[in-house]
């Protein structure tokens, strides 16, 4: 490390010498960058790591080390001696946003040159005092500056020099957190595979008529994966029973052996399939790390090492075999915040399994396909892509045998005519209720489902579940795992649910109906019909239901767009009734017909324009929508009191994490003008001792005990205002 002279005795935290803390976070990211064949950043990863915090032996910082109310920004001093010290403008600028997001081209290259050099002298003067071995003269400032230029004059190599930037980016956070809690160097442990532990496993899971069929696609599948000779994108398309899961599990753990990679990521649509999907595979690993927003620190605390609160609190990708959600993998892909790049070193000579990406939206496809090509080229990542769907993402090599079911499982009907919630109920009569059979009802919005839940009720009778996002993960969870049991039971089970039921989630119903889609939609609701080919031919209705006001709008219109939606009816004219068997023809259709429409929209493309700080969230846009927080057994409020209490320091910032994603557990989001009506409507009826609902500030609600049973119902999760007397009116009338 570079001596600098003016950090003696100068602190970084309050107990961590500055001096420590640069060499510590530098040998850290050294250690990364070593394990992950990184070698041609290490000059550069020296540089940042090694200055990224010397501005912090500011007098006025060291204060606010005991004075929390004297504030330093350090980030940008620190960066000019970065760039005198390299040259590299763009080393700067990682550390300049180190503790915030990387900006657009062009702010930075705005920044850079209105930034003046004599101020910029000031600046570092006033705590390297007349240590100026590092300094510049200003023509070597300006001439250091003219890349800016030469970048904006051939804009081709904005996707090549980001990469170079994220990589670095991600390193020196991941060294620098990792630092700043105390925690030692990252022990990564290599892919072990062993494929007697996948035939013992396959062995024990218990046998229907499908298990010897099964058993020959795994083969096959394995056996083409076995002439893979390169990082590239590859595909398996399988009908939804085929076991996709462990075919794909095991095709990347025999990938990652063979070429000795480093990680194997599994990448889920949903929270809700996290869970079952762990679960085999660490049936089949060792070292399986689960990762999504719930996942937190046990309330043992003291049992677990400085690096597991890392990895906790950041969800930085860690162990050998890591399965997470694809809104988690999206951000680790593109989004420009700091903390949300860590995990990105983690995809070189990785292999990736993106289960259902066709839960993307078809605007961002191109530009997804696009990425993935370009980093495994760039870092040799191995992705597969795996449905019972494939949409026009990628060119891929397909590794699965072409296959179909041996039988029909089920027929798709589809409406001629727009129907109402009413209208849906006379269908659910004649083919659920008359026919004595289990049921799906998948709508599109969670209002419309409600009321679909309310009509179907009294006809139903016992064993009715509802699932939505208004239902908290925790009670999502526990519904799904008592829908299971049943089905184990051959017991007769129904569900009301909107779209969270969808992919990947391992139900079976013999008839479903599903309110209007798009067609890979419909396809995935399809797949819970029927699952396990257990009985006769299952059946499908599909219609489109619309608003009974004058609008006569349609509620799938409120959730998707308008090109998908136009595409699917113009598939679905052609058959008003078809098989499983036909679904492969249509869906290439509908594929087809969706790429003629050449979307160009989503975060690669604004890579590819510099456009670096930009990010299209997979999580639709909630800015309307606040969270809610629903004290159902009494325990938020004790952890949101814990939660307040807790000062704003970064010796804290650990601990506040790990109860905030614990309260998450009991968290809704909910559109703003839905918790307006109901605190204005409570306000105007009673004053309670314990208010039902308190605003607690910076968009979060909380539902007190009191609250229960009024704004949120434990049958169907949070209640609109308007609905309170349809709801609770006929539930306990």
């Amino acid at each position: 490390m570079p001596s600098f002279s003016f950090l003696d005795g100068k602190r970084s935290h309050p107990e961590k010498l500055l001096k420590e803390h640069l060499e510590g976070v530098w040998h850290r990211a050294e250690e990364i960058a070593i394990y992950h064949g990184y070698d041609e950043l290490i000059e550069s990863l020296k540089c940042v790591c090694t200055t990224h915090d010397l501005a912090k032996a500011h007098e006025k910082f060291q204060k606010h080390l005991v004075q929390k109310g004297i504030k330093y920004a350090h980030a940008e001093p620190s960066s000019i001696i970065t760039f005198m010290m390299s040259k590299d403008v763009f080393l700067a600028e990682l550390v300049r946003r180190h503790h915030s997001y990387l900006e657009d081209f062009q702010q930075i290259a705005v920044f850079w040159r209105e930034l003046d050099y004599t101020d910029a002298i000031k600046q570092i003067s006033e705590f390297a005092g007349k240590e100026d071995w590092f300094y510049i003269d200003e023509k070597q400032w300006r001439s250091s500056l003219r890349v800016l230029r030469q970048i904006e004059a051939d804009e081709t190599n904005f996707d090549s020099l980001w990469l170079r930037l994220r990589l670095l980016y991600s390193i020196l956070i991941t060294g620098d957190r990792l630092d700043s809690i105390g925690a030692d160097g990252i022990d990564f442990e290599d892919i072990s595979y062993d494929e007697e532990k996948f035939e013992r496993y396959i062995e024990d899971l218990p046998k229907d008529k499908l298990a010897d069929w099964r058993a020959k696609i795994r083969t096959e599948t394995i056996e083409n994966v076995d002439k893979i000779e390169k990082p590239g994108i590859y595909t398996i398309s399988l009908p939804t029973g085929a076991g996709k899961t462990l075919i794909g599990l095991q095709s990347a753990m025999k990938l990652a052996a063979r070429f000795s990679l480093k990680t194997v990521v599994y990448v889920l649509p949903f929270i809700s399939i996290v869970d079952q999907n762990t679960d085999v595979a660490r049936n089949v690993c060792n070292k399986v790390q689960e990762d999504h927003h719930l996942v937190s620190l046990n309330n043992e605390t003291e049992d677990l090492t400085t690096l597991q609160r890392f990895i906790i609190s950041f969800r930085y990708f860690k162990d050998p075999l890591i399965v997470t959600t694809l809104a988690k993998f999206w951000e680790v892909l593109y989004s420009p915040a700091a903390n949300d790049s860590m995990s990105f070193h983690r995809l070189k000579d990785a292999v990736v399994i993106l289960d259902e990406p066709q839960s993307i939206p078809a605007k961002y496809w191109q530009g997804f396909g696009q990425t993935l090509k370009f980093l495994s080229e760039k870092l040799g990542t191995y992705f597969i892509l795996m449905t019972a769907t494939q949409p026009m993402i990628a060119k891929g090599e397909e590794l699965a045998p072409k296959v179909s079911f041996p039988r029909n499982r089920h027929e798709y009907n589809v409406s001629n005519e727009k129907i109402t919630v009413d209208d849906m109920k006379v269908l659910i009569e004649e083919n659920a209720v008359h026919n004595n059979v289990s049921s799906l009802v998948i709508m599109d919005t969670r209002k419309e489902a409600l009321k679909s839940y309310v009509l179907l009720r009294n006809i139903l009778g016992e064993n009715l579940f509802f699932l939505s996002a208004w239902v908290i993960p925790e009670e999502r969870m526990k519904r799904i795992k008592k829908l299971k049991e049943l089905e184990k039971l051959g017991r007769r089970r129904n569900l009301v649910s909107t779209q969270v039921i969808e992919a990947g989630v391992d139900l079976d119903f013999d008839y479903v109906f599903r309110d209007m889609a798009p067609f890979d939609s419909l396809v995935q609701s399809a797949g819970r019909c029927n699952r396990r080919m257990r009985n006769k031919v299952g059946k499908i209705d599909i219609a489109e239901i619309v608003r009974e006001d004058k609008s006569g709008r349609s509620y799938a219109s409120d959730v998707y767009d308008d090109i998908s939606l136009d595409v699917t009816k113009e598939i679905l004219m052609q058959r008003k009734r078809f098989f499983e068997t036909d679904v492969q023809e249509m869906l290439s259709k509908y594929y087809d017909q969706l790429g003629k429409k050449k979307y160009q929209e989503g975060p690669w493309y604004n890579i590819c324009e510099g456009q670096w700080s930009k990010f299209n969230s997979l999580i639709a846009d909630v800015s309307y929508e606040e969270t809610v927080l629903v004290d159902i057994d009494g325990t938020v409020s004790e952890q949101l009191y814990k939660l307040e209490s807790m000062e704003n320091t970064l010796e804290n910032l650990d601990a506040k994490r790990n109860v905030w994603k614990r309260i998450q557990k009991y968290a809704i989001t909910v559109p703003k003008g839905e918790m307006q009506a109901w605190e204005d409507g409570i306000n105007d009826v009673i004053l309670d001792k314990e208010k039902k609902l308190e605003f607690k500030g910076n968009g979060i609600w909380l539902i007190s005990k009191s609250g229960i049973g009024e704004i949120y119902s434990t049958e169907v999760g949070f209640v609109p205002f308007s609905m309170k007397e349809e709801i609770f009116g006929d539930l306990y009338g």
